[in-house]
């Protein structure tokens, strides 16, 4: 059973996007800012730093991030869809939500297919990334309850035979 998430873990997990977001766009900035500045809004400042626009931003795109999370994968919201379809649901809605951001804070121009590829790479990186923890996490919690599970059937047995 699914336990019922607060607004509180809501706002922690858009935190937690925006925090990795963020050390993502650092490292981008450090590492090719000055040649990205010419291009993107987003490395405006060089290897500088990101600008303060940028990163109000990109906390929208964690919070919007987290609001399609839940309209995808709450089971109140979608029971009877199978999860691979609303995986790519929520992989669609993201890439339109990201090209949206491109066309109205200028990320980086639409006409240009090097940043193109260069988001694509990084999203599809971020995308198994965030599959690969997704799937161990539910490995150990699954693990966690197997042991549950023994634990309670070995003390159902140990009370059944002292009786």
């Amino acid at each position: 059973m699914e336990e019922k998430k607060t607004f509180f873990d809501y706002l922690a997990y858009a935190f937690m996007i925006f925090g990795v977001t963020i050390l993502i766009l650092t490292v981008l900035a450090l590492v090719c800012g000055e040649e990205a500045k010419e291009v993107s809004t987003i490395f405006a400042l060089g290897d500088g730093g990101i600008p303060l626009s940028t990163i109000l931003q990109f906390f929208l795109t964690s919070i919007l991030t987290t609001m399609v999370n839940i309209a995808f994968f709450s089971e109140r919201l979608i029971k009877k869809i199978p999860l691979w379809c609303r995986t790519v649901g929520m992989l669609l809605a993201e890439v339109a939500m990201i090209i949206l951001f491109v066309v109205v804070f200028d990320w980086f121009p639409v006409d240009m297919w090097e940043p193109w590829v260069m988001f694509s790479l990084s999203f599809g990186l971020c995308f198994c990334i965030s599959v690969g923890i997704t799937v161990l996490k539910e490995k150990l919690e699954n693990q966690k309850m197997e042991a549950a599970l023994e634990r309670v059937k070995k003390e159902g047995e140990q009370n059944g035979n002292s009786n």
